[in-house]
């Protein structure tokens, strides 16, 4: 009797399957669950007030149709009530996709979720439900918010726009340093500003959230980039809106990784146009195009040239020296064409007389720096020189 009890209710359990839908699983292996979707009573976690700004362009979310907007703003105001499952409705599996990838770009404190993988349910073949994968609970991610808030609070910053977006670059760049290595918050805005170490991904999640903070508009993007050696992959980087301009923005890159520049922070691909940054990054598809240079780095610090006659070695001592004087290891200079970089490769270093005299005149305002040596490196995609002064 107990073995016929237990096939009649096997018959059960399956009709019950067939009737209610599949759950289905976003990168994984499908799996059982409820039929009904479930909701939290629990409160939403409460992340500090400086916090508020983090997500505000929601620039991902523009490009989402209406009715996946609705589901963007559905998961995203609950997400943070940490549910089993958020109610969804007239969307399919690829729309929750796109959903899903617009949260992720746009909202860098979503890091309590999984960013590869969730789950949805269907009933009678419709999409109800979105299930996310949480990566901790709810007071360790009050704690993370709490340390990512000191550690955004920490960066001094002051001035214009361009001012601020400065400072924050170049502090993130300063105390993260990039890795490949499989660390649980590598992509993370805490990775990279709480525990310093972080991925591509990481970098552009902790720049948005930092200049978001600020008020500044920005976004991050992706698409594959070639590295130096032409190798190329999946990366991730900014845009940055300033004085009503889009920018690209990729602190990654900016973040030197080769012996030869080790402390030293990059400007290369501060506030570059598409123009510069299709040498080395797919634009496919990408919204509002990149045009100006007027808030670019060299264009905004006087470092860019058409040529190094005795005006520009003037500025570059002057440059040099105050990069010193602020705690940088290096100071870079960009020419105006190829042309233009390759004499003044040769003017530099094929008559080291030249570089010396910068050194000289810099080290005149008390900088202990040799001025008999120096080391460079250069970014020939960009026409960038790196002067890198060795110190006494």
């Amino acid at each position: 009797m107990k073995r016929r009890n237990g096939f009649y209710l096997a018959l059960l359990v399956l009709a019950a399957l067939a009737v209610c839908g599949a759950v289905l699983l976003y990168g994984r292996d499908h799996v059982s669950g409820p039929t009904t979707a479930t909701t939290t009573t629990a409160p939403p976690v409460t992340r500090p007030a400086e916090l508020a700004r983090a997500g505000r362009t929601r620039y991902h979310y523009a490009a989402l149709s209406e009715t996946e907007q609705k589901a963007y703003r559905d998961i995203y105001e609950q997400l943070f009530a940490f549910p089993e499952s958020v109610e969804v409705t007239d969307l399919d599996t690829a729309g929750l996709k796109r959903v899903f990838q617009a949260l992720l770009l746009d909202q860098p404190l979503l890091f309590q979720i999984s960013s590869t993988h969730y789950k949805t349910r269907t009933v009678g073949g419709r999409l109800t439900a979105f299930i996310p994968e949480y990566r901790m609970g709810p007071e360790e991610y009050r704690e993370r918010c709490e340390e990512l808030t000191q550690a955004c609070l920490a960066i001094p910053v002051g001035g214009s726009a361009f001012d601020v977006e400065l400072a924050l670059h170049d502090a993130l760049v300063g105390m993260c340093d990039y890795t490949e290595a499989d660390r649980p918050e590598k992509s993370t805005a805490y990775g990279a500003l709480v525990e310093s170490v972080a991925s591509c991904e990481g970098y552009s999640r902790a720049m948005l959230l930092l200049l978001e903070l600020h008020g500044i508009e920005a976004c991050i993007v992706t698409g594959d980039a070639a590295n130096v050696g032409g190798a190329a992959g999946g990366h991730a980087w900014n845009k940055v809106r300033i004085d009503g301009a889009w920018y690209h923005l990729d602190a990654t890159w900016d973040d030197p990784v080769t012996p030869d520049a080790a402390g030293s922070i990059s400007h290369a691909y501060f506030n570059i146009p598409d123009a510069d940054i299709a040498h080395t990054h797919d634009l496919t598809g990408m919204r509002d195009p990149c045009v100006s240079v007027e808030a670019n780095y060299f264009v905004r610090k006087g470092l860019y040239f058409t040529q190094l006659d005795k005006a520009a070695e003037t500025v570059l001592a002057q440059r040099l020296a105050e990069a010193l004087a602020a705690g940088y290891a290096a100071v870079e200079l960009r020419m105006a064409g190829d042309d233009a970089m390759e004499s003044a490769l040769h003017e530099l270093f094929g008559n080291p007389q030249r570089v010396y005299r910068v050194l000289s005149n810099a080290a005149l305002a008390g900088h202990n720096i040799r001025t008999d040596y120096v080391r460079h490196s250069e970014i020939s995609a960009l026409r960038v020189i790196r002067i890198l002064p060795e110190m006494k």
